[in-house]
């Protein structure tokens, strides 16, 4: 199912157990007023035999939605962690709009501007050329655009194996890359805390240890990014490392959340003290998002203007030359 349509689903779930539905009356209202009412259709044909929600929705969302609503119904409040993919997920959504809404009028003007380059290199430089009344003039380098050509050629090829190597590797190691591009590497780390320290709170509330939900979760196979750091916890105790060397080995985690974990408080103050960090954290998150989505659009007309100035220099330079040369 489309991610559009996921969060739109989850949001209107959200409401309508905020004003006091249960899962199977908010389905059942979703069916009658929504238009492409087959597939929750099916889901309450799933729900009406018996099946639980978190397995009944599980061919209709990502793996990652699958895990957080799985793990919900196992061990803690599945209407209450819904409530919260519902506000997260929505809100994710119109930051992802934004974005495409600032950057719609920068990428017209770049398109824009490579049709002018490429109009004056097939237009305005042979008229250059034919001024200077030379059968090949000195600035125009006729093998230019297949030098070009074999660059680029040669970009993507290094691109493309790169990008092979790079799925090759875990999904821990390619979230570690990420947290390390800049402008967006800060971004995602809070987003990364949220979601981790969010699922630890929810999964200590459980009463059970942190090891033994790491085995549950690792023997699951959900193919998620959560069973991967499941399955990294479970694969380090075993080795005979502690919770800290985790923290250590996976740098994108913050360490603020191991500290709660080595105070040795009772675990509701666990609990407590991992759910108000998720909110630092998913602040912290929005915030930065919202920073940049202020730098998206100057840094996109600067781009612009430099390749502005470039055409322009393109075009006079070579006006220059053939000048100079009439002149002599």
């Amino acid at each position: 199912m489309p991610r559009r349509q996921q969060v739109e689903f989850l949001s209107l779930l959200g409401q309508l157990i905020q004003s006091g539905y249960s899962i199977n009356q908010a389905t059942n209202f979703i069916q009658q007023i929504s238009r492409e009412s087959s597939w929750v259709k099916d889901l309450n044909l799933e729900l009406a035999k018996g099946k639980n929600f978190a397995f009944a929705i599980k061919p209709y969302l990502n793996n990652s939605l699958n895990f957080q609503i799985g793990m919900a119904d196992r061990y803690g409040n599945l209407e209450k962690i819904l409530l919260q993919l519902a506000d997260f997920s929505e809100k994710c959504l119109k930051q992802e709009n934004k974005i495409k809404q600032i950057l719609r009028y920068p990428l017209v003007l770049v398109f824009l501007l490579i049709g002018i380059a490429v109009a004056v290199k097939i237009f305005l430089l042979p008229i250059l050329s034919s001024w200077s009344n030379q059968q090949r003039v000195d600035f125009v380098d006729e093998y230019f655009w297949f030098k070009v050509l074999g660059v680029v050629l040669m970009t993507l090829l290094f691109l493309f194996y790169r990008w092979q190597s790079f799925k090759k590797m875990s999904k821990l190691k390619q979230l570690a890359f990420y947290t390390k591009i800049p402008l967006f590497g800060k971004t995602l780390n809070h987003l990364i805390n949220y979601q981790f320290s969010l699922q630890l709170s929810m999964l200590t509330a459980s009463g059970l240890q942190i090891s033994q939900i790491a085995k549950d979760i690792s023997k699951n196979n959900s193919h998620s990014v959560e069973s991967d750091f499941a399955e990294k916890l479970v694969e380090m105790l075993e080795d005979g490392h502690s919770f800290s060397d985790y923290f250590h080995e996976l740098s994108f985690l913050d360490p603020t959340i191991d500290i709660y974990f080595q105070q040795g408080a009772n675990k509701e103050l666990l609990n407590r003290n991992l759910k108000i960090y998720s909110k630092i954290s998913y602040e912290k998150f929005l915030t930065s998002v919202d920073r940049l989505i202020s730098l998206i659009q100057p840094l996109s007309f600067a781009i612009v203007g430099i390749g502005i100035v470039f055409l322009y220099l393109s075009m006079l330079m070579p006006m220059y030359q053939t000048l100079g040369g009439l002149n002599q």
